[in-house]
Protein backbone atom coordinates (compact mmCIF):
# COMPACT_ATOMS: atom_id res chain seq x y z
CA UNK A 1 0.00 0.00 0.00
CA UNK A 2 2.71 2.21 0.76
CA UNK A 3 4.79 1.68 -2.72
CA UNK A 4 1.43 2.84 -4.51
CA UNK A 5 1.09 5.56 -2.29
CA UNK A 6 4.10 6.45 -3.51
CA UNK A 7 3.44 5.63 -7.37
CA UNK A 8 0.02 7.47 -6.99
CA UNK A 9 1.81 10.73 -5.33
CA UNK A 10 4.36 11.20 -8.08
CA UNK A 11 1.38 10.46 -10.66
CA UNK A 12 -0.14 13.46 -9.25
CA UNK A 13 2.84 15.45 -9.04
CA UNK A 14 3.90 14.52 -12.41
CA UNK A 15 0.32 15.95 -13.47
CA UNK A 16 0.45 19.26 -11.69
CA UNK A 17 3.98 19.74 -12.93
CA UNK A 18 2.55 19.38 -16.50
CA UNK A 19 -0.88 21.31 -15.97
CA UNK A 20 2.09 24.21 -14.16
CA UNK A 21 3.71 23.78 -17.78
CA UNK A 22 0.70 24.20 -20.03
CA UNK A 23 -1.09 26.46 -17.87
CA UNK A 24 -1.69 28.97 -20.02
CA UNK A 25 -3.09 29.03 -23.11
CA UNK A 26 -1.18 29.06 -26.39
CA UNK A 27 1.73 27.33 -24.29
CA UNK A 28 3.70 23.92 -24.53
CA UNK A 29 6.57 22.71 -23.22
CA UNK A 30 7.84 23.12 -27.36
CA UNK A 31 5.68 25.42 -28.24
CA UNK A 32 4.04 29.26 -28.17
CA UNK A 33 0.94 30.15 -29.96
CA UNK A 34 0.62 34.18 -31.88
CA UNK A 35 -1.96 35.10 -33.95
CA UNK A 36 -1.52 37.62 -36.32
CA UNK A 37 -3.72 40.34 -38.20
CA UNK A 38 -3.54 42.59 -40.73
CA UNK A 39 -5.81 44.07 -43.47
CA UNK A 40 -4.68 41.77 -46.44
CA UNK A 41 -7.06 42.15 -48.77
CA UNK A 42 -9.51 45.14 -49.79
CA UNK A 43 -8.40 48.39 -51.01
CA UNK A 44 -6.02 48.84 -47.51
CA UNK A 45 -4.21 45.61 -47.89
CA UNK A 46 -0.99 47.74 -48.85
CA UNK A 47 -1.00 48.71 -45.01
CA UNK A 48 -0.67 45.15 -44.26
CA UNK A 49 0.49 42.39 -46.25
CA UNK A 50 3.91 43.65 -46.08
CA UNK A 51 4.04 44.19 -42.40
CA UNK A 52 2.61 40.90 -41.40
CA UNK A 53 5.07 39.01 -43.77
CA UNK A 54 8.23 40.93 -41.88
CA UNK A 55 6.54 39.59 -38.72
CA UNK A 56 5.93 35.81 -40.00
CA UNK A 57 9.76 36.01 -41.23
CA UNK A 58 10.85 37.00 -37.76
CA UNK A 59 9.41 33.98 -36.05
CA UNK A 60 10.76 31.70 -38.86
CA UNK A 61 13.95 33.08 -38.19
CA UNK A 62 13.89 33.11 -34.78
CA UNK A 63 12.51 29.01 -35.13
CA UNK A 64 15.57 28.14 -37.21
CA UNK A 65 17.89 29.47 -34.14
CA UNK A 66 15.88 27.14 -31.69
CA UNK A 67 13.14 29.11 -30.83
CA UNK A 68 12.87 31.41 -27.36
CA UNK A 69 14.03 29.89 -24.27
CA UNK A 70 13.44 26.28 -26.19
CA UNK A 71 10.12 26.73 -27.49
CA UNK A 72 9.00 27.28 -31.25
CA UNK A 73 7.30 30.10 -32.35
CA UNK A 74 4.02 28.60 -34.24
CA UNK A 75 2.01 32.10 -35.63
CA UNK A 76 -1.92 31.78 -36.89
CA UNK A 77 -2.30 34.38 -39.93
CA UNK A 78 -5.94 36.10 -40.23
CA UNK A 79 -7.14 38.65 -42.48
CA UNK A 80 -8.66 41.87 -40.50
CA UNK A 81 -9.14 44.25 -43.63
CA UNK A 82 -8.94 46.93 -41.66
CA UNK A 83 -12.35 46.88 -39.99
CA UNK A 84 -13.89 47.09 -36.21
CA UNK A 85 -15.78 44.16 -36.78
CA UNK A 86 -13.97 42.00 -38.91
CA UNK A 87 -11.11 42.73 -35.92
CA UNK A 88 -13.25 41.52 -33.21
CA UNK A 89 -14.33 38.63 -35.12
CA UNK A 90 -10.67 37.84 -35.79
CA UNK A 91 -9.47 38.57 -31.95
CA UNK A 92 -12.32 35.92 -30.79
CA UNK A 93 -11.83 33.32 -32.81
CA UNK A 94 -7.79 33.88 -32.47
CA UNK A 95 -8.63 33.79 -28.77
CA UNK A 96 -11.23 31.16 -28.05
CA UNK A 97 -10.91 28.96 -31.31
CA UNK A 98 -7.08 28.60 -31.05
CA UNK A 99 -6.28 29.25 -27.94
CA UNK A 100 -3.02 32.13 -28.93
CA UNK A 101 -1.20 33.11 -25.88
CA UNK A 102 -0.90 36.55 -27.41
CA UNK A 103 -1.59 38.50 -30.55
CA UNK A 104 0.51 40.62 -32.63
CA UNK A 105 -1.72 42.36 -34.94
CA UNK A 106 -3.01 45.39 -36.28
CA UNK A 107 -2.68 47.73 -38.94
CA UNK A 108 -5.52 50.60 -38.95
CA UNK A 109 -5.73 52.53 -35.60
CA UNK A 110 -9.70 52.03 -35.72
CA UNK A 111 -9.98 48.07 -35.91
CA UNK A 112 -6.44 47.86 -33.77
CA UNK A 113 -8.48 49.82 -31.05
CA UNK A 114 -11.78 48.30 -31.33
CA UNK A 115 -10.71 45.09 -30.05
CA UNK A 116 -8.96 46.52 -26.41
CA UNK A 117 -12.26 46.36 -24.25
CA UNK A 118 -12.35 42.54 -25.48
CA UNK A 119 -8.85 41.44 -24.78
CA UNK A 120 -8.65 43.34 -21.38
CA UNK A 121 -11.90 41.19 -20.37
CA UNK A 122 -9.73 38.07 -21.21
CA UNK A 123 -6.57 39.18 -20.38
CA UNK A 124 -4.75 38.31 -23.52
CA UNK A 125 -1.83 40.69 -24.16
CA UNK A 126 -2.14 42.11 -27.29
CA UNK A 127 1.20 44.22 -29.44
CA UNK A 128 0.14 46.10 -32.45
CA UNK A 129 2.12 45.71 -35.68
CA UNK A 130 2.04 49.16 -37.30
CA UNK A 131 -1.31 51.02 -36.29
CA UNK A 132 -0.37 54.19 -34.53
CA UNK A 133 -3.49 52.51 -32.01
CA UNK A 134 -3.84 56.09 -29.88
CA UNK A 135 -7.33 55.28 -29.01
CA UNK A 136 -6.24 52.37 -26.66
CA UNK A 137 -3.14 53.29 -25.53
CA UNK A 138 -4.11 56.72 -23.80
CA UNK A 139 -4.82 56.33 -20.84
CA UNK A 140 -3.28 53.06 -21.09
CA UNK A 141 -4.64 50.05 -20.19
CA UNK A 142 -2.76 46.95 -18.95
CA UNK A 143 -2.77 44.01 -21.76
CA UNK A 144 -2.26 46.53 -24.87
CA UNK A 145 0.97 47.71 -26.54
CA UNK A 146 1.29 49.70 -29.77
CA UNK A 147 2.63 52.82 -31.55
CA UNK A 148 5.29 50.70 -33.20
CA UNK A 149 4.49 53.28 -36.27
CA UNK A 150 4.35 56.41 -33.86
CA UNK A 151 1.17 57.40 -32.24
CA UNK A 152 -0.38 60.73 -33.69
CA UNK A 153 0.20 62.82 -30.74
CA UNK A 154 4.35 61.91 -32.23
CA UNK A 155 3.18 62.86 -35.96
CA UNK A 156 1.01 65.36 -35.14
CA UNK A 157 4.02 66.87 -32.90
CA UNK A 158 6.17 66.15 -35.46
CA UNK A 159 4.78 68.07 -38.46
CA UNK A 160 3.63 71.02 -36.26
CA UNK A 161 7.37 71.30 -35.08
CA UNK A 162 8.82 71.27 -38.32
CA UNK A 163 6.23 73.54 -39.89
CA UNK A 164 7.32 76.02 -36.89
CA UNK A 165 11.23 75.71 -36.23
CA UNK A 166 12.04 74.51 -40.22
CA UNK A 167 9.97 76.19 -42.76
CA UNK A 168 8.86 79.56 -40.38
CA UNK A 169 5.23 78.96 -40.41
CA UNK A 170 3.03 81.48 -38.54
CA UNK A 171 0.07 80.32 -39.97
CA UNK A 172 -1.31 76.71 -41.16
CA UNK A 173 -3.80 75.01 -42.95
CA UNK A 174 -4.90 71.68 -41.43
CA UNK A 175 -6.54 68.60 -42.91
CA UNK A 176 -7.15 65.58 -40.81
CA UNK A 177 -9.17 62.52 -41.38
CA UNK A 178 -12.69 62.47 -39.60
CA UNK A 179 -11.51 59.57 -37.55
CA UNK A 180 -9.96 59.12 -33.96
CA UNK A 181 -6.42 58.99 -36.04
CA UNK A 182 -7.50 62.27 -37.42
CA UNK A 183 -8.42 63.94 -34.36
CA UNK A 184 -5.65 62.91 -32.15
CA UNK A 185 -2.85 64.01 -34.74
CA UNK A 186 -4.91 67.36 -34.79
CA UNK A 187 -4.52 67.18 -31.06
CA UNK A 188 -1.04 66.86 -30.90
CA UNK A 189 -0.20 69.58 -33.47
CA UNK A 190 -2.79 72.43 -32.50
CA UNK A 191 -1.17 71.61 -28.52
CA UNK A 192 2.45 72.96 -30.32
CA UNK A 193 0.65 75.69 -32.28
CA UNK A 194 -0.72 77.26 -29.33
CA UNK A 195 2.44 77.33 -27.60
CA UNK A 196 4.22 79.17 -30.00
CA UNK A 197 1.32 81.18 -30.56
CA UNK A 198 1.11 79.73 -34.29
CA UNK A 199 -2.21 80.01 -35.80
CA UNK A 200 -4.61 77.26 -37.54
CA UNK A 201 -6.07 79.18 -39.85
CA UNK A 202 -8.28 76.73 -41.63
CA UNK A 203 -9.15 73.03 -40.61
CA UNK A 204 -10.80 70.28 -42.58
CA UNK A 205 -11.77 66.74 -41.33
CA UNK A 206 -11.95 64.17 -44.66
CA UNK A 207 -13.07 60.93 -44.88
CA UNK A 208 -10.46 58.21 -45.24
CA UNK A 209 -12.04 57.16 -48.50
CA UNK A 210 -12.69 60.14 -50.38
CA UNK A 211 -13.23 61.20 -54.03
CA UNK A 212 -12.41 65.34 -54.21
CA UNK A 213 -11.29 67.50 -51.51
CA UNK A 214 -11.92 70.73 -53.91
CA UNK A 215 -13.92 71.96 -51.16
CA UNK A 216 -11.46 71.51 -48.68
CA UNK A 217 -8.56 72.91 -50.78
CA UNK A 218 -10.66 75.72 -51.66
CA UNK A 219 -10.81 76.61 -48.34
CA UNK A 220 -6.92 76.69 -47.79
CA UNK A 221 -6.50 78.60 -50.91
CA UNK A 222 -8.74 81.45 -49.47
CA UNK A 223 -6.94 81.32 -45.89
CA UNK A 224 -3.51 81.85 -47.28
CA UNK A 225 -1.53 79.18 -44.66
CA UNK A 226 2.27 79.26 -44.65
CA UNK A 227 2.34 75.63 -44.70
CA UNK A 228 -0.35 73.24 -45.41
CA UNK A 229 -0.28 69.62 -42.91
CA UNK A 230 -1.88 66.81 -43.89
CA UNK A 231 -2.73 63.87 -41.99
CA UNK A 232 -5.08 62.09 -44.32
CA UNK A 233 -4.94 58.32 -45.77
CA UNK A 234 -3.05 57.47 -49.19
CA UNK A 235 -6.47 58.33 -51.27
CA UNK A 236 -6.59 61.76 -49.54
CA UNK A 237 -3.08 62.42 -49.57
CA UNK A 238 -2.58 62.18 -53.22
CA UNK A 239 -5.49 63.99 -54.22
CA UNK A 240 -4.80 66.98 -51.61
CA UNK A 241 -1.10 66.76 -53.14
CA UNK A 242 -2.87 67.25 -57.02
CA UNK A 243 -5.07 70.29 -55.75
CA UNK A 244 -2.12 71.96 -54.67
CA UNK A 245 -0.46 72.20 -57.44
CA UNK A 246 -3.27 72.23 -59.72
CA UNK A 247 -4.32 75.50 -57.63
CA UNK A 248 -1.36 76.91 -58.40
CA UNK A 249 -0.18 76.89 -53.84
CA UNK A 250 3.32 76.98 -53.52
CA UNK A 251 3.22 76.44 -49.65
CA UNK A 252 5.26 73.71 -48.46
CA UNK A 253 3.24 70.30 -47.67
CA UNK A 254 3.93 68.22 -45.08
CA UNK A 255 2.02 64.43 -45.40
CA UNK A 256 1.98 62.00 -42.33
CA UNK A 257 3.43 58.91 -43.11
CA UNK A 258 0.04 56.93 -43.55
CA UNK A 259 -0.59 58.83 -46.97
CA UNK A 260 2.58 57.02 -48.43
CA UNK A 261 2.36 53.27 -47.72
CA UNK A 262 4.77 53.76 -50.52
CA UNK A 263 6.61 56.78 -51.78
CA UNK A 264 7.55 55.65 -55.36
CA UNK A 265 3.66 54.41 -55.26
CA UNK A 266 2.69 57.95 -53.88
CA UNK A 267 4.88 59.80 -56.67
CA UNK A 268 3.25 57.82 -59.42
CA UNK A 269 -0.46 58.27 -58.22
CA UNK A 270 0.07 61.96 -57.95
CA UNK A 271 1.54 61.61 -61.41
CA UNK A 272 3.67 64.52 -62.03
CA UNK A 273 7.05 65.40 -59.80
CA UNK A 274 6.58 68.89 -60.45
CA UNK A 275 3.85 69.15 -57.87
CA UNK A 276 5.98 68.32 -55.02
CA UNK A 277 8.13 70.39 -55.07
CA UNK A 278 8.91 71.58 -51.04
CA UNK A 279 6.59 68.52 -50.33
CA UNK A 280 7.27 66.43 -46.87
CA UNK A 281 6.19 63.66 -45.26
CA UNK A 282 6.93 61.89 -41.42
CA UNK A 283 8.45 58.79 -40.77
CA UNK A 284 9.30 56.96 -37.27
CA UNK A 285 12.21 54.68 -39.35
CA UNK A 286 15.49 55.58 -38.41
CA UNK A 287 16.03 56.71 -42.25
CA UNK A 288 14.24 56.02 -45.74
CA UNK A 289 13.13 53.11 -46.76
CA UNK A 290 15.98 50.94 -48.33
CA UNK A 291 18.17 53.95 -47.00
CA UNK A 292 21.75 51.99 -45.86
CA UNK A 293 20.49 51.88 -42.51
CA UNK A 294 17.83 49.97 -43.45
CA UNK A 295 18.98 48.10 -46.43
CA UNK A 296 19.79 44.93 -44.18
CA UNK A 297 16.52 44.43 -43.65
CA UNK A 298 15.47 45.29 -46.63
CA UNK A 299 18.05 42.68 -48.16
CA UNK A 300 16.20 39.98 -45.62
CA UNK A 301 12.99 40.63 -46.74
CA UNK A 302 13.56 40.06 -50.40
CA UNK A 303 15.10 37.00 -50.18
CA UNK A 304 12.22 35.31 -47.92
CA UNK A 305 10.17 36.92 -50.62
CA UNK A 306 11.70 37.75 -54.03
CA UNK A 307 7.93 38.02 -55.31
CA UNK A 308 7.33 41.26 -53.50
CA UNK A 309 8.42 43.82 -56.01
CA UNK A 310 6.56 47.12 -54.72
CA UNK A 311 7.58 47.09 -50.95
CA UNK A 312 5.47 49.15 -48.36
CA UNK A 313 7.36 51.84 -46.71
CA UNK A 314 5.80 49.92 -43.42
CA UNK A 315 7.14 46.86 -44.04
CA UNK A 316 9.92 47.18 -41.52
CA UNK A 317 7.10 47.92 -38.50
CA UNK A 318 6.66 44.17 -39.31
CA UNK A 319 10.11 43.41 -37.82
CA UNK A 320 10.55 45.88 -35.20
CA UNK A 321 6.83 44.79 -33.68
CA UNK A 322 7.88 41.07 -34.06
CA UNK A 323 11.23 41.55 -32.35
CA UNK A 324 9.85 43.43 -29.49
CA UNK A 325 7.39 40.36 -28.99
CA UNK A 326 10.23 38.06 -29.08
CA UNK A 327 12.44 40.05 -26.66
CA UNK A 328 9.41 40.21 -24.03
CA UNK A 329 9.38 36.20 -24.36
CA UNK A 330 12.53 35.80 -23.99
CA UNK A 331 12.86 37.86 -20.78
CA UNK A 332 9.80 36.94 -19.33
CA UNK A 333 11.52 33.26 -18.98
CA UNK A 334 10.46 29.49 -19.46
CA UNK A 335 7.98 29.49 -16.87
CA UNK A 336 5.84 31.60 -19.47
CA UNK A 337 2.64 33.07 -18.29
CA UNK A 338 0.35 36.23 -19.65
CA UNK A 339 1.06 38.49 -16.48
CA UNK A 340 5.16 37.11 -16.67
CA UNK A 341 5.42 38.39 -20.56
CA UNK A 342 3.12 41.63 -19.32
CA UNK A 343 5.88 42.64 -17.10
CA UNK A 344 8.58 42.32 -19.31
CA UNK A 345 6.79 44.25 -21.77
CA UNK A 346 6.59 47.28 -19.11
CA UNK A 347 10.77 46.94 -18.94
CA UNK A 348 11.49 46.94 -22.50
CA UNK A 349 13.83 49.73 -23.91
CA UNK A 350 15.15 47.94 -27.45
CA UNK A 351 17.07 49.41 -29.97
CA UNK A 352 15.42 47.73 -32.91
CA UNK A 353 17.84 49.31 -35.45
CA UNK A 354 14.76 50.15 -37.53
CA UNK A 355 13.23 53.06 -35.78
CA UNK A 356 14.52 56.58 -34.76
CA UNK A 357 14.04 55.83 -31.25
CA UNK A 358 13.93 52.90 -29.26
CA UNK A 359 11.10 50.66 -28.37
CA UNK A 360 10.17 51.51 -24.51
CA UNK A 361 7.16 50.59 -22.58
CA UNK A 362 6.56 51.19 -19.01
CA UNK A 363 4.07 51.08 -16.12
CA UNK A 364 2.31 53.97 -17.21
CA UNK A 365 3.51 53.76 -21.09
CA UNK A 366 1.94 51.80 -23.68
CA UNK A 367 3.42 53.44 -26.64
CA UNK A 368 6.49 52.17 -28.29
CA UNK A 369 8.05 55.11 -30.08
CA UNK A 370 8.13 58.46 -29.05
CA UNK A 371 10.35 60.16 -32.12
CA UNK A 372 9.61 60.57 -35.79
CA UNK A 373 11.83 61.90 -39.13
CA UNK A 374 10.64 64.49 -41.27
CA UNK A 375 12.08 63.88 -45.29
CA UNK A 376 11.66 66.07 -47.98
CA UNK A 377 10.79 64.16 -51.28
CA UNK A 378 11.08 65.19 -54.44
CA UNK A 379 8.85 62.40 -56.13
CA UNK A 380 12.44 60.55 -56.83
CA UNK A 381 14.64 60.53 -53.88
CA UNK A 382 14.00 61.62 -49.94
CA UNK A 383 16.23 62.47 -46.90
CA UNK A 384 15.77 63.11 -43.22
CA UNK A 385 15.60 67.04 -42.73
CA UNK A 386 14.35 67.02 -38.91
CA UNK A 387 13.99 64.62 -35.89
CA UNK A 388 11.46 65.30 -33.49
CA UNK A 389 10.60 63.87 -30.11
CA UNK A 390 7.45 64.16 -27.75
CA UNK A 391 7.86 64.29 -24.72
CA UNK A 392 4.57 62.79 -23.53
CA UNK A 393 2.51 65.60 -23.23
CA UNK A 394 -0.91 66.26 -25.59
CA UNK A 395 -3.93 67.88 -26.01
CA UNK A 396 -5.81 64.54 -26.41
CA UNK A 397 -4.87 62.04 -22.98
Amino acid sequence: MRKIGVVVAATLLAVGMARTSWAEDGVTDNEITIGVFAPLSGSLANYGTDVVNAAKMMYERANAAGGVNGRKIRFIIEDAKCSPNDANAVAKKLVTVDKVFLLNGGSCTGAASAIQGYVERVGVPHVMLNASGDPALFPPSKHVFGGFGGTQNTVGNAMMKFAIEKLRAKTVSYIATDDDYGLANYAAAKAVADAAGVKIVSYDRIPKQIDDVTPTMLRVLQAKPDVIISASYPQGAVLIAQARGNYGMTQPLIQATQGLSSPALFAKNVGDDSLLKDFYFTDVLIDQPDSKALQPFYDMYRTAYPDRKDIASYMPFGIASSMTVLDGLKRAGRNLTREGFVDALEKTNLDTGVYSGPVEFGKVRRDAVRSNNVLKFDGKTSEVVGRYNWDGTSARQ
